[in-house]
């Protein structure tokens, strides 16, 4: 039976998320006064955020988001903003899935709450945020986000997204890092939903692409612990290829005989201990044979 991975938890990741500043922006407005500002807008004038990390969105969970919506309303409205050139035309800020079940049900308008003045980073940084919020979401799919959003400049570094979005330096850098995986690495990583990101981070430092694939499949049922000590043990580990197996050294009253047992099979070391308890015995009868 499999053991299980360790990886942030859906609590970890919703305290992680709430301390962006955009996030508690959202959750700040008084419930009185968003009731007063919903509105309903025609899905025909909503547009995806382009900064959406979510690349897939689960059949299995927008069904039962559709059978509750179609069981008890829409619980909480989306969040829009409104585009830059067109007054009728939003974008998503926080929603994507009700919106889509929305779709789904040939539902034409959907309750709105409209943010204004957001710019590129608040959507890029805020999209991000609240995704981070969700279990579901890969960690694969976040790190396109990262990467989009610095590749686009939208935010001036790393270090300042991991400010913005309330993440650790360190694991903005690990998740950028799996992005460079070999594709078909990160295909088998996504089909199978494998998420812990350091043992991810330790296969990059694999030789090639051929390490990563054996690697990845002895290590995937594998907790953290096992899969890092596997990986560093196996593939990591460094030898001084200049060392010999077995250092002699002679000095005036001592032979000091040092044997590298960690590079020595087990019929080799069988041998050895032969030898050394043949040894022993010789040194016995020529001890012995001093003191009469």
């Amino acid at each position: 039976m499999a053991k299980k991975r360790n990886r942030i938890t859906s609590e970890m990741s919703k305290t992680i998320a709430e301390s962006s500043p955009l996030i508690k922006r959202i959750k700040s407005i008084p419930e009185e006064v968003s009731t007063k500002n919903i509105v309903e807008i025609p899905l025909k004038n909503l547009q995806s955020n382009p900064y959406q990390p979510r690349i897939d969105i689960n059949i299995q969970s927008l069904n039962e988001l559709i059978s509750s919506i179609e069981q008890n309303g829409l619980m909480q409205p989306i969040v829009i903003t409104p585009t830059f050139n067109n007054n009728e035309s939003y974008v998503i800020v926080a929603g994507h899935r009700r919106y889509e079940a929305f779709k789904i049900m040939g539902k034409e308008k959907i309750q709105c709450i409209i943010m204004k003045d957001l710019n590129d980073k608040d959507l890029a940084v805020l999209s991000l945020t609240e995704n981070l919020m969700r279990e579901n979401l890969h960690p694969i799919e976040n790190a396109i986000a990262i990467k989009n959003i610095l590749d686009n400049s939208i935010v001036e570094s790393q270090n300042k997204l991991a400010e913005y979005v309330g993440l650790s330096k360190g694991y903005v850098s690990k998740l950028i890092n799996i992005l460079k995986l070999p594709a078909n690495i990160i295909k088998m990583i996504k089909d199978i939903n494998y998420t812990d990101i350091n043992i991810l981070v330790l296969l990059n430092k694999l030789e090639d692409e051929k390490q990563m694939f054996e690697a990845f499949n002895n290590v995937k049922d594998l907790s953290r612990s096992e899969a890092e000590k596997y990986i560093k043990t196996r593939y990591l580990a460094k030898e001084d290829k200049n060392k010999s197996i077995v250092n002699i050294k002679n000095t005036n009253t001592k032979i000091n005989i040092n044997i590298d047992i960690k590079k020595l099979s087990q019929d080799q070391l069988q041998i050895i201990n032969k030898k050394i308890i043949q040894l022993n015995e010789e040194i016995l009868i020529i001890s012995s044979s001093w003191s009469v």
